[in-house]
């Protein structure tokens, strides 16, 4: 397959002939946020799949940080998007399932980051509104009559888009170049799909712009069809061929990216974050943790999280301290000394550059995972969640009731997730709206 980066590659390379070097010292590091489509946590060769084999993810694990015990904002797709363009817990605007929006009131990372120079892009599935032809269908939450505009990447802060609705796979014909319907391409949806952002991304390169890219696999999500070249070495049942054959699939993308990076010379300051959505779907593995997609379990949340970023992190480790997708927006704040974006209302991630240079052994407040106005509490060991404190035992992979042992600690999370849910219902306020009457017309 034709590399479309390979242009953008060209002038960089005849730029450095000039003595023009791609980057200097202290420059705005570029930042691209990967995402899959249900990986599980156990989806990964380095978290110890008996049969897929990830071996860029694995490179890009053992070159960075490893987090293993990073969570999903949400067990499911649609919120988990829009708690990493946002920071903040999606059931603040009412985002509370799949389908549901991204409503424009909210600031985005995208629109964060253009306050400091930067060029944005979003390459793959959306899923918060406003691009036609999403399956199952955008606007099931908030309704899309409550903004002026349609939701799309290029009203939420995105320069350049090439975006699908929801999850695609091969041949699908409904993708959005910056609002216009383009052709299909031939080839695994991965490789199509980076090949888009490499020809942007090698544009900035050579222009010496910081840029945002938001790259969001559509695999391994159903129905699951890879490319003959990628099902093959899994071969003992289609169904499963094709499910680990999308996987190798991004672990290609995966490996083709970082590459090209390297070649661009853009590679050593460069923030490239790698998680999933959610927790897996069948026949996906969690690893053994309890629950799955949909499910508001640590099986349903936790999943692969990865960051390489040479100039910060020039000795990879893996840390137990909890993170999510909550945290990708403060971090890129903190990171870019933006003090605020004009945010909605509060932020529930934490920077996570403390991690980063090694100085943070716990986390300092809890993750609110939510499912509807449901709330899973993770606090370190801890999980606060109906009502209840549990530790999460590691070896046996479950949920160990210790409200009765740790008092102080009930009481602390108690309070937290009171404090939470009445902080949301202020929040969930500024998106109050009337329902058409029963039987009248809507659009």
């Amino acid at each position: 397959m034709k590399r479309m980066y390979l242009y953008g590659l060209a002038v960089v390379l005849n730029l450095a002939a000039f003595g023009l070097a791609p980057a200097e010292d202290g420059a705005k590091p570029n930042i691209i946020f990967c995402m899959t489509d249900d990986q599980g946590w156990g989806d990964t060769s380095y978290n110890g799949h008996p049969e897929l084999k990830t071996h860029n993810l694995d490179a890009m694990a053992a070159a960075g940080i490893r987090f293993d015990r990073f969570f999903s904002a949400h067990p499911m797709c649609s919120p988990t998007r829009a708690s990493c363009l946002t920071g903040r817990s999606p059931t603040r605007y009412k985002c509370m399932t799949w389908g549901h929006d991204l409503p424009l009131r909210e600031v985005t990372i995208a629109e964060a980051v253009k306050q400091a120079g930067y060029a944005t892009g979003h390459f793959g599935k959306w899923h918060v509104g406003g691009i036609p032809h999403a399956t199952g269908g955008t606007g099931r939450g908030l309704p899309e009559s409550f903004d002026p505009k349609p939701r799309h990447p290029g009203n939420q802060g995105f320069d350049e888009w090439w975006s699908a609705g929801n999850n695609y796979d091969l041949g699908y014909e409904y993708i959005y170049h910056n609002g216009k319907q383009v052709p299909p391409r031939e080839g695994d949806t991965s490789d199509v799909l980076m090949d888009v952002a490499l020809d942007w991304i090698g544009k900035q390169a050579a222009a010496k712009k910081p840029f945002l890219a938001v790259i969001w696999f559509p695999s391994p999500h159903g129905p699951h069809q890879a490319t003959p070249e990628y099902a093959a070495p899994y071969g003992k049942s289609k169904r499963t061929a094709d499910y680990y054959g999308e996987l190798a699939g991004v672990d290609h993308a995966m490996g083709t990216l970082r590459k090209a990076l390297r070649e661009l010379e853009i590679a050593e300051n460069t923030m490239l974050w790698f998680c999933s959505d959610n927790g897996a779907a069948s026949p996906g593995s969690t690893g053994g943790l309890p629950g799955g997609k949909k499910w508001l379990t640590e099986g349903g949340t936790r999943v692969p999280g990865i960051l390489e970023w040479p100039a910060r992190i020039s000795k990879s480790f893996a840390t137990t301290v909890p993170a999510c997708t909550m945290d990708f927006y403060p971090t890129t704040l903190d990171v870019l000394g933006i003090k605020t974006a004009g945010e909605a209302g509060p932020i529930d991630g934490i920077s996570l550059l403390p991690i980063i240079d090694g100085k943070m052994a716990k986390r300092p407040k809890p993750i609110p995972l939510v499912s509807g106005m449901n709330v899973r509490l993770v606090d370190n060991e801890y999980r606060f969640q109906k009502g209840r404190l549990f530790r999460f035992d590691e070896e046996q992979k479950k949920d160990v009731d210790v409200t009765d042992e740790k008092l102080d600690d009930y009481k602390r999370l108690a309070e937290v997730n009171k404090q939470f849910l009445d902080s949301v219902k202020k929040d969930q306020a500024a998106y109050a709206f009337k329902k058409p009457a029963k039987g009248a017309e809507t659009k």
